[in-house]
């Protein structure tokens, strides 16, 4: 007769679940990563709407329609791959759709960035895509559990994770008009700030209301910036800036830890960066 202490089933079926997570996500990473691979070889016409008379247009072209068909495929992706944790498949967590808003703009980001990377190292650069899609998968699998062992070192990955892609997307949109410019910084703000914002506990409702106003203070601000005749990097670091201290706040408020040494630390912050961007702008 054997004895199997309980302690080490919970360890095997704990090696399962994350062996089947890394399954789950090298399979739709690879996918998207083939999608990438492929974009230089996809040939369509482009097309250009414009909004409001000749104030704005939109032009639809191969790399935009990728854009958008890999973002889906990472959101379906991660939706499979979070509804297999055993706290969803309970019931226990609900509203599986706020972890959609990273991988989604990951993706986005990178179909649009990659082309614009020189040869030399466009390998490389798909290679990184597919790491960093990667661990964002399984660092979200490990976030749908707050007791989870690897909660911390996962949400402090995603929010470094959020942040570089926010700056990907903010400098991408600085010379833009401010009709498209403005409105693509409130939802790429709104949607990242409710992943950063998630991690906090609280209901959805109050997570994705302060989500929407930190979404609609970074519109207004990127509006105003297209008065300030600076480059897209050092546009786009600003508009970083204003996005941690927007994201910042709302987080301590909601933790209920917004006190004196929040707000000390938060405007030394902001001092820093603004020196540093003021001091070395291109």
């Amino acid at each position: 007769m054997s004895f199997v202490h309980p302690s080490a089933g919970n360890d095997l079926r704990s090696e399962k679940r994350e062996a089947a997570c890394c399954e789950k996500a090298g399979v739709f990473v690879s996918l998207i990563v083939l999608g990438l691979a492929f974009l230089p070889e996809l040939e369509l016409p482009t097309r250009t709407f414009h909004l409001l008379g000749s104030l704005a247009s939109i032009r639809l072209s191969a790399t935009g329609l990728m854009a958008a068909l890999l973002a889906g495929l990472a959101c379906t992706g991660t939706e499979s791959l979070v509804r297999s944790h055993p706290l969803v498949r309970r019931g226990e967590v609900r509203h599986t759709f706020v972890f959609w808003a990273l991988p989604g703009l990951s993706v986005t980001a990178v179909t649009l960035l990659l082309p614009l990377a020189p040869d030399k190292v466009w390998l490389s650069g798909l290679a990184m895509t597919a790491l960093l899609l990667l661990l964002i998968a399984v660092a979200q699998y490990h976030t749908v559990d707050p007791t989870d062992p690897g909660y911390r070192v996962a949400r402090q990955a995603l929010n470094i994770f959020a942040y570089i892609v926010a700056f990907g997307f903010f400098a991408l949109i600085y010379k833009a008009r401010s009709l498209l410019s403005a409105p693509i910084a409130a939802a790429v703000g709104g949607l990242l700030a409710l992943e950063l914002l998630r991690g906090a506990h609280h209901s959805l409702r109050l997570v994705a209301f302060y989500a929407l106003v930190t979404g609609l203070a970074l519109g207004e601000t990127a509006w105003a910036l297209k008065y300030w005749t600076a480059s897209r990097l050092t546009g786009g670091l600003f508009l970083l800036l204003v996005f941690y201290l927007l994201a910042g706040f709302s987080r301590e408020g909601l933790l209920r830890r917004l006190d004196r040494r929040a707000l000390v630390e938060f405007s030394l912050v902001a001092l820093v960066g603004l020196g540093l961007i003021i001091k070395y702008h291109p």
